[in-house]
């Protein structure tokens, strides 16, 4: 098992001692520094194969080594033993507690800096932009409270992605007037052996007076060249005309305060708990939540999709509005421009693989990632809103009495009401858990939640069947799905209760107050970015293989016809799995082709049903597969609660970091999905 040194630094009070425990446990040695009576804890903890060995640093307010704990704190980290540093800020003094990460970046790249106490900050009107902290620095910044628990396996992921890095940038601060005399000195020392001492760092602190990296450089560099330094910083002093440590110093607060003037912004709070206090009535606090975080998600699948407004209409007999709602929604008019640009494509290129290629492999991967950024931007706008007003954590603890009793926190509510139209931010809002064991089984578990695709095409097979079968059928799925969803929840949480607490709401409640546009915006867009980033890659190249086995046969021949292709002889090999639910002949090949092609998006199921089968409608499809009732709700039980599409995969990925995760998801919902589609078969025979 490989290990990571990470030295633990930070000024006193700042939370230290707190995540040093939380990040250690029991697990804890004890000893002096070397030469001294100063304590020295270390302790280790195991995260992704890694053995992470934490260095706790005396509690210090700067690097200027006038104190034996500065001393110590900057041999260490200039020793070369550890491989991480962590500084650690005050989410609530953030400027005031930024200087120490300030000097340390100076000295060395590798650093990861946490913002402690994160939970405490909204509630003091401080809202703090660590992405755009993060840019500025050059290091990762990353949001924790080591009372809840929140941010810290994403902290541990950080540290060990900088601790893989072979190459480290330092700050560089333009220190304004004092530049000259900087420099001169750099070029002065730059003929010695400081190796370990970066020479931009140790001409400043020579230049601020450190004695002790005057007495190292007057042994290794010699008398002439210290003297050379004293007549450099005496002209200094003449011209600056004032105490250059002060004027260093000044000139670092103002370089804080320029990358903090648009990251970190306050506002005025005021008491309003009696407006809110309804939320943790027992009874009402419940029912208004879950009231809330519908009528949230109406609104945003409304806009996107017109869905379910157009429903009502047409129930209304409204049936031209409900078409103009539906036609002129965000997701139907992206997908009308792009399905424009894939058949212009094939139409003006005369090569058929070229524009094939173009069209559906790389267009038609640009179209499925393209087709979630709406739904994805207005989701997060609303929870962004939500969540800078202080209402989410209200709407946590109003909920928490019933999500406890399957394992789940309150935090829980807002992905499973926004999976049921997309689980792709279902499986992202998963980041409000307040546990990582939490965390990881909403990961694993918002999949099972039918998402608008799923019901897609459960209507869809619905129209195969009488009236009452179809609507059986989809009730059906959505209890058998919820189901699922709560006893897989409830198991994998008994089976983790040794090493993790009863999910109880443990949170700092905020102070309410309007939300502040550009907090909004910066909580959007950090989401949307992080699923366009890391996700968009995984999907654009999943679909060009998928467009690979699809467009070509066995032989590498460009074929037009899907039942010729590589993807077909693959789910002809496959069908003796679909054999247990009668399904069998020479069709039965094409169920296995939906439901393989389901796994990049569940409406192509439909889709590749009646493009193979070459019937107009699902009916005729099914009638030509040979399909019974039984075997037709069996399957529709299945596209239910296997793999939802690419896309979830993908982020499931991004927000685990871990293929071993996804796969065992996949083989999760695979087998659920299988067990439960023959039972509901078996049981429908015998009925």
């Amino acid at each position: 098992m490989k290990e990571i040194v990470v030295a633990v630094a930070g000024q006193p009070n700042v939370g230290k001692s707190t995540l040093f425990n939380v990040l250690t446990g029991s697990r804890v040695l004890v000893a002096n520094w070397p030469g001294v009576t100063v304590e020295r804890h270390e302790g280790y903890s195991e995260y992704k194969g890694y053995r992470i060995r934490f260095v706790d640093l005396p509690g210090v307010y700067g690097l200027s080594a006038l104190t034996i704990e500065e001393r110590i704190s900057r041999s260490y980290i200039l020793s070369g033993e550890p491989d991480v540093v962590l500084v650690l800020v005050d989410s609530t003094i953030p400027e005031r507690t930024l200087y120490l990460p300030v000097q340390i970046l100076e000295m060395t790249g590798r650093v990861v800096i946490a913002f402690t106490k994160y939970d405490m900050a909204h509630s003091t009107g401080i809202h703090i932009n660590t992405d755009g902290l993060e840019k500025k620095l050059g290091v990762p910044v990353v949001a924790i409270s080591a009372v809840t628990g929140y941010g810290i396996d994403y902290l541990l992921e950080k540290i060990i992605e900088v601790a893989s890095r072979k190459e480290e940038k330092r700050l560089n601060i333009d220190y304004g007037e004092l530049e000259p005399f900087i420099s001169s000195i750099e070029y002065v020392i730059s003929k010695c052996d400081l190796r370990g001492y970066p020479t931009r760092w140790v001409s400043t602190r020579l230049l601020e007076g450190d004695e002790e990296l005057s007495q190292l450089v007057r042994d290794r560099c010699g008398v002439e060249v210290y003297e050379e330094i004293g007549k450099i910083k005496a002209e200094a002093s003449q011209v600056i005309k004032r105490d250059l440590s002060e004027a260093a110093s000044s000139k670092r607060f103002d370089y804080i305060m320029s990358i903090t003037r648009d990251t970190i912004i306050r506002t005025p709070v005021q008491k309003a708990e009696r407006k809110t206090s309804i939320f943790y009535h027992p009874f009402i606090g419940p029912a208004l939540s879950l009231l809330f975080t519908i009528s949230i998600f109406f609104l945003a699948f409304i806009v996107n999709t017109g869905f379910p407004l157009n429903v009502i209409l047409s129930s209304l007999g409204l049936e031209d509005l409900a078409s103009l709602v539906e036609s002129y929604s965000l997701s139907s008019l992206m997908e009308t421009g792009l399905g424009w640009l894939m058949d212009s494509i094939r139409a003006g290129i005369s090569n058929p693989v070229v524009a094939s290629f173009l069209a559906d492999g790389i267009i038609g991967g640009v179209a499925a990632l393209l087709t979630f950024l709406p739904l994805i931007f207005i989701v997060m706008l609303i929870l962004a809103i939500i969540e800078d007003t202080g209402l989410l954590p209200r709407m946590a603890v109003g909920i928490s009495s019933f999500t406890s009793k399957i394992g789940l926190s309150g935090n829980a509510l807002f992905p499973i009401a926004v999976s049921l139209g997309c689980n792709v931010p279902g499986v992202m809002a998963s980041r409000a858990s307040l546990s990582s064991g939490e965390r990881i089984r909403q990961v694993l578990t918002i999949p099972f939640i039918p998402c608008q695709a799923r019901l897609v095409v459960l209507l869809a097979l619905a129209t195969a069947l009488t009236t009452i079968s179809g609507w059986v059928m989809v009730l059906l799925g959505y209890l058998i799905a919820f189901t699922v969803f709560a006893v897989i929840n409830y198991v994998l949480y008994v089976s983790s209760r040794s090493r993790e607490p009863v999910p109880e709401i443990l949170l700092e409640i905020p102070v309410l107050h309007k939300p502040i546009g550009k907090v909004v915006w910066w909580l959007t867009w950090n989401n949307v970015k992080h699923f366009i980033v890391k996700a968009g890659t995984i999907i654009l190249l999943a679909n060009v293989i998928v467009w690979f086995l699809t467009a070509f046969t066995p032989a590498l021949q460009f074929t037009e016809d899907p039942s010729s292709s590589i993807a077909a002889s693959i789910s002809k090999a496959l069908t003796p799995l679909v054999a247990p639910l009668g399904i069998r002949g020479e069709s039965s090949w094409i169920i296995v082709f939906g439901l393989i092609v389901g796994f990049v998006a569940k409406e192509l199921f439909v889709t590749s049903l009646l493009t193979v089968s070459g019937m107009p409608s699902v009916r005729d499809a099914v009638s030509v597969i040979g399909l019974t009732d039984q075997q037709l709700i069996a399957i529709g039980i299945f596209t239910v609660l296997y793999v939802p599409c690419l896309a979830t995969l993908s982020v499931m990925y991004s927000e685990t970091r871990s293929w071993r995760l996804v796969l065992l998801g996949i083989a999760l919902m695979m087998s659920v999905a299988y067990f439960v589609s023959l039972l509901v078969y078996y049981l429908l025979l015998l009925i």
